[in-house]
């Protein structure tokens, strides 16, 4: 199987390296006692911005699901599991979902 690399994939491979990368940036910032591991979102947020504005469509697309598949696994009480147990959990996850998937819809707009 010959895969064209010179194509879309690079976009989707960009934006699954940026989650990975603020993933990463926040598991090593949860040492820091002024970080708050919800604070993580914004970075989440901006990763999808950036995907939505320089990727298109689709990375961004891909970049809202997995930033919120990851914010959830590894930031949000019980840790490693898709599980939510608590109230600010639910609300962040709600937001950071509404939030990415809206960029990522308005970005195509007013690129137009």
């Amino acid at each position: 199987m010959n895969i064209n690399w010179s194509g879309r994939y690079w976009a989707y491979l960009i934006a699954f390296g940026m989650v990975v990368v603020v993933t990463v940036a926040g598991n090593l910032l949860q040492a820091a006692p002024f970080y708050n591991p919800y604070d993580t979102n914004m970075f989440y947020i901006l990763c999808v911005a950036i995907s939505a504005r320089y990727l298109g469509f689709g990375p961004s697309i891909m970049a809202s699901s997995l930033s919120v598949l990851a914010f959830d696994f590894f930031f949000i009480p019980p840790l490693l599991s898709i599980t939510v147990s608590g109230d600010q959990g639910i609300v962040s996850l709600l937001i950071l979902a509404i939030v990415s998937v809206t960029i990522s819809c308005l970005s195509p707009r007013i690129r137009q």
